[in-house]
């Protein structure tokens, strides 16, 4: 995964904002679809990802690959990311 060459990312007390500059839409995310946007920019795969917040964060692995996966596709269909 990699993000679109129209995306603008900025980090914030919050967690991060998200612009697409092409669309002109905002997109907000907490701290931990931070965390998910930082290994994106850092190149990691989707098994990758859920990989290392798992051993961030105390959870169920199911659970998390789930809304990971729910993340990123809400991303891939706004066109901030790539596959």
């Amino acid at each position: 995964m990699k993000f679109t060459e129209h995306t603008k990312i900025r980090k914030e007390k919050f967690g991060t904002v998200v612009f697409d500059t092409l669309t002109e839409k905002i997109f907000i995310t907490d701290t931990v679809g931070t965390e998910i946007l930082q290994l994106i920019e850092k190149g990691r795969d989707l098994l990758q990802i859920v990989s290392e917040l798992s051993e961030t964060f105390d959870g169920d692995a199911r659970v998390m690959e789930k809304d990971i996966v729910e993340f990123t596709d809400e991303l891939r269909s706004n066109n901030i990311i790539t596959v």
